[in-house]
This record gives C-alpha cells, sequence and structure tokens, in this order.
C-alpha cells in the first residue's frame, strides 16, 4: 500500500510541475507575443532575470524536485521502516510543493511587472530617439560676453552680477534660429508624447540608489559599508551599467549581506530596446534613477558620503510637500535665456522676485528702482530658475508626484552633450546633469525645496595653499527649519505678518541701500542644529589604486597627512579612518575574494603592485588610527 501511494505521490508531482509550467508560460505568452521581442530574446531575457534574483527559484525548485524524484528509487521508499518515517516525507513533499507554488507565483508576478515595465519604457525610449533634436551645439560663443567661469554669491562678487542679467546671458552661447526652431519643436514632440500613465506597481517603498561597474562598484560599497555603520537600515541599489559584465561575486555574494543588490537596464527595458539604444557614461545617474524599484529614493554619485543615519529622511518636511529635494552648488546659475524660448516656459522679466537665494526679503528691500531691472540677474526674475545652481552629487525625489520631472530630466541628459548641457551652464564651472533635474521641475510646475544653506568645504593646506577634497552639503531636515525661523523673522520685520513696531504698517517697503546677503545668510550660519549631511568626496576618490600609485595625501619626505582636516563639521566622523579599515579588510588580508573586479585588473600587469598598494593603506591605516583622537579631540574643541 505505501508503494502505491508513493508512486501515486511521484504522479501527483510531476503533474503538478507540468502545470505550473503550462501557467507561467501562459503568464508570460503576453511578453512572448509583443512584435518588438523574440521567443530567444524572452528565453535570454527570462533566465537572466531568474539568475539575478536570487530569492525566486522556480528553475531551482522544479530542478531540487527533479532530482529528489530521480534519487529517491520507489523500492527505497517503500522499504522505509515505519509509517512516521512516510509522514514526515509527505509533509516534506507537501511544503515543497508549497514553496514550489509560492516561487512560481511569485516568478509569474514578477515577470508580469517586469513586462508592464518593459512596454511603458521601451515606448519612452523609442520616444527619446524619435524626438532628439538632430545635430549638436556648436558651443560658439559671441564676441561680447561676459559670462566669468564661475560667480557666486559672496561680496566680492556682488559687481558681477549683472555679467548674469538677460541682456548679458542671451549674449553669451551663439545658437541660430534655425537651432533654436530645431530645439523648440522636438522638445514639445517629446513632452507631448509623456500623456501616459506609469503602470501600477513599479515603484514602491524607499530607499537609496547609486551607479557602480568597475571602480565605481568599489566606492559604492565604501558608501554603503559605512551607512550600516551609521545605523542605517535603508535599502540599497546599486546600478550596473550596460557593458559592465563582471560584478558576480559583488552582486551575488558581497551586497546581500548589507540588504543591497545590483539592478540593471532590463529591469525597464526589453532586449531589443536594450541593443537598439546608445548608453553612454552622462545617462547612467538618470537610468539608475528610472530603473530604480523605489518610489521615494535618494540618488547618491559613487563618492558621496552621508555621514547621518536616513532612515527618516522620506518621512519629513519639507519633503513630504514637495517629494523633490535639491542641493547647492557654490555658483549662481547662468542659463540661457533661450532655454525658457525652447521648453516654452514663460517668464516676466519685469517683476523681481528674489535676490539670489534669498526669496524672502521683499524685493523693494534691495532694488533701488524696481522699474529698471536691465542690470538684475535673470534668475531673480519671476518664472526662471532660482539660484545656486545645482550640486546634483546628491538628490531626494518621489517619483510618483515627480514622473515627469524624471522623465524630462532623462530626455535632458541624453541629449545633454550635445544640447542642453551648454544650455543650462553656459562656460561656468561644473557642466553636466546638475541643473537636469531643476530645469524639468520647473517645466511642471512642479514643486521642490532647494536647500539655502551655502556648500560648505574640506580639505588641507601646504606650502601652495588650500586643497579642496570634498564638498560639504548640509541636512536639509534642519535647513528647512532654519529657513521658516527666517520667514517668520523676516515677515515681522517688513510688516508682512503681525503687527509692526514701527509707526506705519510698511504698506510701503522702502529701499535699504544697507541690506546684503548677509542679512539673510545668517540664518544659516549657526552651528547649533546644523549638520552637514553628505561628504563629496570628489577629489582625491577613496580609490585605493590611484591613491597608492600617486602617493596621495603624503608629502615630499613621503609622510602621511589628513586629507580631511574638520570632522567637527560632521559629527566627529572619521570617514578617512572608516574607508581605509575596509580597504585593508577586502584588500590586504590574507584571503583576497575577488569582490572588486576593477583592482585585480589594474594590479595584474605590475610584479608588485599588490605589494605596493598594500604598503600605502597600512601604512596609512597605521597613521589614521595613530592621529584619530587627536583628530576627534581637535574635532570637539
Amino acid at each position: 500500500m505505501a508503494r502505491i501511494n508513493k508512486r501515486f505521490y511521484k504522479v501527483l508531482r510531476l503533474s503538478f510541475v507540468v502545470i505550473i509550467i503550462t501557467i507561467i508560460f501562459i503568464a508570460c505568452s503576453k511578453y512572448i507575443s509583443d512584435d518588438s521581442v523574440s521567443v530567444s530574446d524572452y528565453k535570454k531575457y527570462l533566465q537572466s532575470y531568474l539568475d539575478s534574483n536570487s530569492n525566486i527559484g522556480f528553475i531551482d525548485s522544479i530542478s531540487s524536485s527533479n532530482t529528489d524524484s530521480n534519487s529517491n528509487n520507489i523500492d527505497d521508499i517503500s522499504s522505509s521502516p515505519s509509517n512516521n518515517e512516510n509522514k514526515k516525507t509527505k509533509n516534506k513533499n507537501e511544503i515543497s510543493t508549497d514553496n514550489l507554488l509560492a516561487d512560481t507565483l511569485s516568478t509569474i508576478a514578477n515577470v508580469e511587472k517586469i513586462t508592464k515595465a518593459q512596454k511603458f519604457f521601451d515606448q519612452i525610449f523609442q520616444n527619446i530617439i524619435d524626438f532628439s533634436p538632430s545635430g549638436q551645439c556648436s558651443r560658439k560663443y559671441k564676441e561680447g560676453c561676459k559670462i566669468k567661469e564661475g560667480v557666486n554669491s559672496r561680496p566680492e562678487h556682488y559687481d558681477l552680477f549683472p555679467t548674469l542679467s538677460h541682456q548679458s546671458l542671451i549674449n553669451c552661447l551663439d545658437l541660430s534660429a534655425n537651432e533654436i526652431k530645431n530645439l523648440s519643436e522636438t522638445h514639445k514632440k517629446y513632452v507631448d508624447s509623456l500623456g501616459v500613465t506609469l503602470p501600477n506597481d513599479i515603484y514602491k517603498g524607499n530607499g537609496i540608489v547609486t551607479v557602480g561597474g568597475g571602480r565605481f562598484s568599489l566606492m559604492a560599497f565604501l558608501i554603503i559599508k559605512n551607512l550600516r555603520d551609521l545605523g542605517s537600515k535603508l535599502p540599497v541599489e546599486v546600478f550596473i551599467p550596460p557593458g559592465e559584465n563582471r560584478e558576480l561575486e559583488f552582486c551575488n555574494n558581497l551586497l546581500p549581506q548589507y540588504n543591497a543588490k545590483c539592478i540593471y537596464i532590463d529591469r525597464i527595458l526589453s532586449p531589443k530596446m536594450t541593443q537598439k539604444f546608445k548608453f553612454k557614461g552622462y545617462q547612467f545617474k538618470s537610468l539608475a534613477m528610472v530603473a530604480s524599484s523605489f518610489e521615494n529614493l535618494l540618488l547618491l554619485d559613487a563618492d558621496n558620503f552621508p555621514v547621518k543615519n536616513l532612515d527618516l529622511i522620506f518621512n519629513k518636511e519639507p519633503f513630504k510637500s514637495n517629494g523633490l529635494i535639491l542641493w547647492p552648488d557654490y555658483w549662481r546659475r547662468s542659463t540661457t535665456p533661450y532655454f525658457y524660448e525652447i521648453a516654452g516656459i514663460p517668464i516676466d522679466l519685469n517683476t523681481r522676485v528674489r535676490n539670489s537665494y534669498d526669496d524672502l526679503t521683499p524685493p523693494e528691500v534691495y532694488t533701488k528702482d524696481i522699474n529698471d531691472l536691465k542690470d538684475v540677474p535673470l534668475h531673480d526674475l519671476k518664472g526662471t530658475m532660482p539660484d545656486s545652481s545645482t550640486e546634483s552629487g546628491q538628490l531626494l525625489i518621489n517619483k510618483k508626484k515627480h514622473l515627469g520631472t524624471m522623465l524630462l530630466s532623462l530626455y535632458y541628459n541624453v541629449n545633454g552633450p550635445t544640447w542642453y548641457y551648454p544650455i543650462f551652464t553656459q562656460k561656468a564651472a561644473g557642466e553636466g546633469d546638475k541643473e537636469t533635474f531643476i530645469a524639468a521641475a520647473t517645466f511642471y510646475d512642479l514643486p521642490y525645496y532647494q536647500v539655502k544653506s551655502n556648500t560648505d568645504v574640506d580639505g588641507y593646506f601646504d606650502e601652495l595653499g588650500f586643497h579642496g577634497v570634498a564638498m560639504l552639503q548640509y541636512d536639509f531636515i534642519q535647513d528647512f527649519k532654519l529657513y521658516e525661523l527666517a520667514k517668520h523673522d523676516i515677515s515681522i520685520k517688513y510688516g508682512l505678518i503681525g503687527n509692526s513696531n514701527k509707526k506705519q504698517k510698511q504698506n510701503k517697503i522702502n529701499y535699504d541701500p544697507n541690506y546684503t546677503l548677509a542679512d539673510f545668510e545668517k540664518y544659516f550660519k549657526t552651528k547649533e542644529n546644523h549638520d552637514i549631511m553628505f561628504i563629496h568626496s570628489n577629489f582625491p576618490k577613496f580609490d585605493p589604486v590611484q591613491l597608492s600609485k600617486e602617493k596621495k595625501l603624503m608629502n615630499e619626505k613621503g609622510q602621511h597627512f589628513r586629507g580631511y582636516n574638520g570632522l567637527s563639521k560632521f559629527g566627529q566622523y572619521d570617514i578617512e579612518l572608516s574607508n581605509f579599515k575596509i580597504f585593508n579588510e577586502f584588500f590586504c588580508s590574507k584571503k583576497k575574494v575577488p569582490y572588486f573586479p576593477y583592482v585585480f585588473e589594474a594590479l595584474k600587469d605590475s610584479p608588485t603592485g599588490w605589494e605596493d598598494m598594500c604598503k600605502y593603506i597600512t601604512d596609512r591605516l597605521k597613521f589614521l588610527i595613530d592621529t584619530h583622537e587627536e583628530a576627534i579631540s581637535d574635532a570637539k574643541a
């Protein structure tokens, strides 16, 4: 009887597997029937998807079931010593069947979700191809262009503000009438093509995304390891760019230990579109944003280190209300007025609404003649993007609220080097993706908050002067509270709210020749409850290969010195010591695990490459440990 029961159960299991295969075939048939994707493409896609998602075990479950069936001979089963063992085996098989069903249903749901996403984004990317402007910008500037490489809002640059006026900015980048027409028509066609609805469940939850691949995978891991050391539990996704196929150990074995994983372009694009579209490095941040599974995300450059626990950032103001947080660069904005014509954004050249990043003090206070604005910076006027320019090493976005921002910024970045980057920046420092996000949000008139605290800097001095190693960006939650305080005080001062102590209710606000931007900036100079949130370590980067080869942060005598000397600014967090501990653990221990192929490839042709690098790492680690207490003491002082 036991023999019959076992035979019956085996037939039942085999039947179940056949049914499951049939179900998944039917569920995926919509994908296969899509004319844009071949059956062979789909087979490769499904296998790669399953291989890259270790928690979806359809193929593994079937393989396991078949292995069990083959290894467990019926005669062996029937000769089991007791009915209890038979029951245990039956229960185990039932559990295995339940797991198989659960895994299969999960696979079907994920494949359907990815299929919907691919169909949606394939159309978006096709629209980008169809409606990108032809040709490219000559990057020629008119002879009378007065733009300097970098105008900031410090007092020594006040005299340069007229060089940022409408007349001055329109007299720089040379764009012909035909080029403007080409840009305007293609921009409108692309925007008009976006009247589509985002499929449900493409994005959900909160998390962090950064770009990996090559040495950037190593730097991304440094970010993740530091996040975990700070107590943050937010999941992290590392976007591996198309063409990077060397990250298996990193993606499959290392990242899951830290609640992180790799994501790829095939999450949003079909194999056919992936082959059709030409991906380039400057697009990768936008691609990472689009490909990430998170609805609310923090987009980080791979050399940008949070120095606070970030777990609650998506639940706080001003993110909750605005859905987009931007941080400032050092410079004022220099976008050509032609952009507003190209995008069809109305601007009012006769109405001033701010003075640089002071958008609270009434314009009458700092404008001598409110009817004569010819020398006022363009981006102080109504309808324009406000100062300061953007530093996009970090960005917070709600992708559902800012779907338009995300998709239009993608368009600007794809066409950035050919057209939009020089249009946004015009000879000023830092040309790149930095202005694409605020430009897209401005086009759609979507809300955002710009951090008002000026970008800080850390670095070191030598005989040649100061050398910056990192840009420091402030906590946007604390910044917003300071902004609200400034709004309250300034409103009372000028009689905009409450009772005025002055003789008149300030129905007419007078010009104040003593006003300066420092009157506004003082609210953001406080050290109390005003913390650094990000260290953007742009030079030199934490790359052990380059650091050791170039003997960075060492003097002529071969002595190490600290690059980061402002630990008081970021809570005494010793970022150098933390990262060199990681280098030592992963590269200079007895067992070198090949998580980072970049390092192995960079050193493979040098007989002493590993030895030289590890000597630099161990020597510097010892120096950082020896000087840690002193560095912390100086920070506390």
